[in-house]
């Protein structure tokens, strides 16, 4: 089962013991499947909104599924990703139990939303998030931070020339999100300049669209620090 860079990355930041983790917006399902074959993980929960796509998933892992290690458990279940049953999954675990939510490949703006409606139903659950937004993430670390999340990891990955921001979050440790981008973040890719140089030239046209638009001036001009601070 062959990985593209950004699955495989996101993968390898799932490297705690987890009670129970959600792949969602999961599509093929190649990134819930590599993280239960580790054998770290022991539940998840694989989410799609399109019946067509968790049908044709719930087929492939009744066929496939012998491949995994035997202890580990799954469901597929067709849901809007902002409506899973995070406190009642709770209930049915240890009292210290801990639970990661991925969500990948959607635009920021949607999961900008979908974190808003889920975190008026996590309160007091240990959780963590683990996000990769295909755009728009300077907009939602803005909205990540104003919901007091805080960045445990981060990592940057380029694929088929586009940039992708991997976050690693959680309510109740960590370090203070960056806007930009951690070092961690800038220092994780040998070619980092080059998807610094897409941004800062996808919000000099945003400004140069909307000058009243006080959201990109800011993106661009802390972009700018950024390519002075680290390149």
């Amino acid at each position: 089962m062959k990985l593209n860079k950004r699955l495989l990355s996101l993968s390898e930041m799932v490297n705690e013991p987890y009670d129970l983790v959600w792949d969602c917006c999961c599509d093929h399902g190649l990134l819930g499947f590599k993280i239960l074959a580790g054998g770290l993980i022991k539940q998840l929960n694989f989410v799609d909104v399109v019946p067509e796509i968790t049908d044709k998933l719930a087929l492939k892992l009744q066929q496939h599924g012998h491949h995994l290690p035997a202890d580990v458990r799954w469901k597929v279940l067709c849901q809007d990703v902002s409506e899973i049953k995070l406190a009642e999954s709770a209930l049915q675990l240890p009292m210290t139990a801990k639970q990661l939510v991925i969500i990948s490949g959607i635009g920021g703006d949607l999961m900008i939303d979908i974190m808003k409606r889920l975190v008026t139903t996590c309160e007091d659950l240990h959780l963590d998030f683990l996000l990769c937004p295909v755009q728009h993430t300077y907009k939602l670390r803005k909205v990540l931070r104003e919901l007091e999340f805080k960045s445990k990891a981060e990592r940057l990955v380029l694929e088929n020339k586009r940039g992708y921001e991997l976050l690693l979050i959680s309510q109740i440790e960590g370090q203070a999100i960056s806007l930009t981008g951690s070092d961690g973040l800038w220092k994780s890719h040998p070619s980092a300049t080059i998807y610094l140089k897409k941004l800062m030239t996808h919000y000099q046209r945003s400004v140069i669209a909307d000058k009243h638009n006080q959201l990109n001036q800011s993106a661009l001009d802390d972009y700018r620090r950024v390519e002075q601070r680290y390149l």
